[in-house]
């Protein structure tokens, strides 16, 4: 397990806010509809996974934020862990 820092409201709505720390579960083993952190390019991001056949999208938990949609035949996507938990202020929420 490790801590990572969120920066941006993409995941509001699932209760994960700028700032917090989210705890996250190191495995390459994800399923549909969990959140996750992934690796693509040089950038981390928090997002619900899904994916069919090599087509992965990453969906955030805000509206106002798009989808970011991978094609595993021409992108690669490192999935680092799944989030097992958030703590705000020093506090774990769940």
């Amino acid at each position: 397990h490790y801590l990572l820092r969120v920066q941006g409201m993409s995941m509001k709505d699932a209760g994960i806010l700028d700032g917090d720390l989210v705890a996250v579960h190191r495995t390459p083993e994800v399923r549909s509809r969990q959140i996750i952190v992934a690796r693509l390019d040089d950038e981390v991001t928090v997002k619900r996974y899904r994916q069919n056949g090599s087509l992965v999208s990453l969906l955030p938990e805000n509206k106002d934020f798009e989808p970011i949609e991978v094609d595993l035949k021409h992108q690669s996507l490192v999935i680092e862990g799944v989030v097992v938990g958030v703590i705000r202020d020093g506090l774990p929420l769940h």
